[in-house]
């Protein structure tokens, strides 16, 4: 699909455009207000549109998620939607899915993403159409479609108040035979099937959802590279075992293959009409992705891990402090030839301030010891391997400890067997604490 006659399809009737004035209002009341007239919403906060039918719970990372298709409301006042091109089947746990990528990514950065979700069912509302096929014409489902498309523009002012630019990421589900994500740049499947010099052509980047980190990226990287080459999205989804096109591993479907290369969110919200927002569709295959809470949550913290990495190649701003994270390779003894592959620690924010939050691997069970120590490797604060703690997740208060720079060092407690000693699992890094 292209999207050359978008702002004809968003120019609607006079109708649609008092609607969007209500929600205007709406959102106006419900927010603070500056002394400026801005609307300001508080991240960590869930605000709710009329009815409750549209959920958005601000953020203050520079990435905006959104679920349009996930709803499961179907209230009677609003008609079923019947159009010869109307869709009205839902995507399957797409709004847990963003729920849980919201949590993996306070767990990650510290801070919290820009989350909008459409409650409604897809037969009430698609938030993913302009509004006539969205709403049929319905005030009540051209108000709420209106109150999504806000809160995600109020998402992206927040966005470029504190950093200048970021990401979008419009979530689906796919029911394709092939298991995999398709990512969707606005470029159509024959378009990314050409050769990289063709795609680095002004022509095919003002067709891009991603035009403006073209021009911006800190790598100096050309389209096709963000497309599908080293640090891509799609490249970093499937090294941690989610295959994805276009990227390296995958540069374009094939013909005949099944793809969704893009809709009306990401034509309206992404650098695709200009601004400092780039964004992607991205439809999630079933299979090991949305098929259990378990898969979910494993996505849900590889896509977290693929964003921080993605923002570090690409993006030249730095982060608030309490955004900041510490990852840390894994180091252990490999006595018992377990798998280490993918296992990592997690310390966050960085610079601490009251305390130390902890992620640890999640084949660590039991209890660990934790040490903290100044550069004389004198140990300042510890948390005893006689004290287990519950689950992966640990918060050690520093508020004790002055300004400074630390080495931690934590240590899994194994126990010894009389055939062998197990893993002696041990995890070191920096760490620093300004009050």
């Amino acid at each position: 699909m292209r999207f050359n006659t978008f702002i004809e399809q968003f120019s609607c009737s006079l109708h649609s455009f008092a609607g969007a004035l209500l929600t205007l209002f709406f959102i106006g009341a419900m927010a603070s207000t500056n002394a400026h007239g801005q609307s300001i919403f508080t991240p960590g906060q869930t605000y709710f549109g009329t009815n409750s039918y549209i959920e958005y719970i601000a953020g203050n990372l520079p990435i905006i998620i959104s679920a349009a298709h996930g709803g499961d409301i179907s209230p009677s006042e609003l008609p079923t939607r019947n159009c010869s091109t109307c869709v009205t089947v839902a995507d399957a746990a797409t709004q847990e899915l963003v729920r849980a990528m919201g949590a993996s990514m306070q767990r990650l950065f510290g801070c919290s993403p820009h989350i909008i979700i459409n409650r409604l069912h897809r037969r009430k509302l698609d938030a993913n159409r302009e509004i006539v096929e969205a709403a049929q014409g319905n005030p009540q489902a051209e108000r709420a479609w209106n109150e999504f498309h806000q809160f995600i523009d109020s998402a992206k002012r927040a966005v470029e108040r504190s950093f200048g630019r970021g990401f979008y990421l419009d979530m689906h589900g796919h029911g394709h035979d092939i298991q995999r994500l398709e990512l969707g740049y606005l470029l159509r499947e024959d378009e990314l099937r050409l050769p990289d010099d063709s795609l680095n052509r002004t022509k095919y980047i003002g067709f891009s959802s991603i035009r403006n980190l073209v021009g911006t990226n800190k790598q100096g990287a050309p389209h096709a590279r963000l497309l599908r080459g080293d640090g891509a999205l799609g490249t970093l989804l499937g090294q941690r075992g989610y295959p994805a096109v276009p990227s390296k591993q995958d540069p374009a479907p094939k013909e005949g293959d099944d793809y969704f290369d893009g809709g009306y969110n990401t034509a309206r919200h992404s650098s695709y009409r200009g601004g400092t927002i780039d964004g992607v569709q991205i439809e999630c295959n079933f299979i090991g992705v949305r098929d259990s809470p378990t898969a979910i949550r494993r996505f849900a913290d590889s896509v977290a891990v693929v964003m921080q990495q993605f923002l570090r190649l690409y993006y030249a701003f730095l982060l608030p402090n309490a955004c900041a994270i510490t990852s840390v390779a894994q180091t252990r003894d490999h006595r018992d030839n377990t798998d280490t592959k993918g296992v990592e620690m997690l310390i966050f924010p960085q610079p601490a301030t009251q305390e130390l939050r902890f992620r640890l691997p999640l084949d660590w069970t039991g209890c660990c010891e934790i040490n903290i120590l100044d550069v004389l490797g004198n140990v300042m604060l510890r948390h005893g391997e006689n004290d287990p703690i519950a689950g992966q997740e640990y918060t050690l208060a520093t508020d004790v400890l002055p300004s400074g720079v630390y080495a931690v060092r934590v240590q899994s407690c194994a126990p010894q067997t009389s055939m062998r000693a197990t893993s002696q699992k041990m995890l070191r890094t920096m760490m620093v604490i300004s009050h």
